[in-house]
């Protein structure tokens, strides 16, 4: 607790807890729904978020990707 003077007299003032690393760790427990997609839809998701298609390849077959979908995509060509 830290102290502040106010007119002379001595005043005990609490800090305050920021609630935003709570939430942050309730949405992090909370369970993953899991949802089909087929591989055109995450091709087509990937390239409306990049923009072209060599950032969108780099999108789909990157690391984080793998991770996520538990299959590697590599593409030829």
């Amino acid at each position: 607790m830290a102290k502040t003077q106010r007119g002379g007299q001595v005043m005990k003032v609490a800090r305050r807890v920021k609630r935003t690393a709570g939430r942050a760790v309730a949405k992090a427990s909370r369970p993953v729904r899991k949802v089909q997609v087929t591989l055109g839809d995450l091709i087509a998701a990937a390239f409306d978020v990049a923009g072209e298609t060599t950032a969108a390849v780099k999108l789909v077959s990157s690391r984080a990707m793998t991770e996520a979908t538990g299959k590697q995509i590599v593409f030829v060509g």
